[in-house]
């Protein structure tokens, strides 16, 4: 079978790259689960500002003829393209830049070894920390500090 010496995932990530940043948007992730006609692929995008369901149309529409002559896919399967949503991880830089503005809350390894939570807004992605804007100011966290972060409902 032509491309089977990588996997699925990587090949939809492959065919999806072009599509999702022609319409101005991040990957994020590549999921595909289930098995023939039952088969799910969810190709999750993002970008500073959100994501409209225009847009998640748009990438749908262009992806799916890409999906369609993939050998792997040809007893059928359902693509869903979708943001990360306000319970997604926040892992590194492009993330935190694409909540930028946003309300967040951090669980944060201090040099001590100890961690703590730590609700702030994102006020910039720099190149190694995100900064926040918390009640008691600003702080600076290092991606490599971070244990869990994750978008927090405004209310």
């Amino acid at each position: 079978m032509p491309g089977a010496s990588v996997a699925l995932p990587e090949r939809i990530r492959d065919a999806a790259l072009p599509v999702v940043e022609g319409a101005a948007l991040d990957l994020v992730d590549v999921v595909v689960r289930g098995e023939g006609a039952r088969r799910l692929v969810r190709v999750v995008v993002d970008r500073k500002g959100g994501v409209d369901l225009a847009r998640c149309e748009r990438v749908s529409h262009d992806l799916g003829p890409l999906l369609d002559a993939m050998e792997d896919l040809d007893a059928g399967y359902l693509l869903e393209v979708t943001s990360p949503g306000v319970d997604a991880p926040l892992r590194d830089r492009r993330a935190f830049d694409r909540v930028e503005g946003r309300p967040v809350r951090v669980q944060l390894r201090r040099d001590d070894g100890r961690t703590e939570h730590v609700d702030g807004t994102v006020r910039a992605a720099e190149e190694d920390a995100v900064v926040l804007g918390t009640d008691d100011g600003e702080l600076r966290v290092p991606y490599d500090a971070v244990v869990l972060a994750t978008q927090r409902l405004p209310w």
